[in-house]
């Protein structure tokens, strides 16, 4: 570490270069992968129904992806929830970041409001 002044500035707007990133544009591709995934877990149960009487190894031989989409799937709503709030908070882009939790607002009503019937 230095005693140069300049050089602690240049130090801490490297460290500081994230918050200049575009993060509601993140935000809102992050959302349109959630609903991917979503729709490539409902094409994966589909799939993985076989004939009646067949046993489950239809259902055996898509348990892999099946999973990894359901974790890909998580991991980018979390992501997608983060992206956002950081869009919302720091000055960059907020009406994607808006529109990104309206998505995925969406999306939670469309996978929970059959669960209520």
């Amino acid at each position: 570490m230095s005693l140069d002044p300049w050089a602690a500035l240049a130090v801490r707007r490297q460290r500081r270069q994230w918050r200049h990133w575009p993060w509601g544009w993140m935000a809102f591709g992050l959302s349109l992968a959630a609903w991917a995934s979503v729709f490539m877990l409902a094409f994966l149960v589909l799939a993985s129904v076989g004939m009646p009487g067949d046993g489950n190894h239809a259902m055996r031989a898509t348990r892999i992806p099946l999973l990894i989409t359901l974790s890909f799937g998580a991991l980018v709503t979390v992501g997608c929830l983060v992206a956002s709030m950081l869009s919302l908070r720091l000055p960059q882009r907020p009406a994607a970041g808006i529109a990104s939790l309206a998505l995925l607002a969406l999306l939670v009503a469309c996978l929970l409001v059959p669960r209520l019937f």
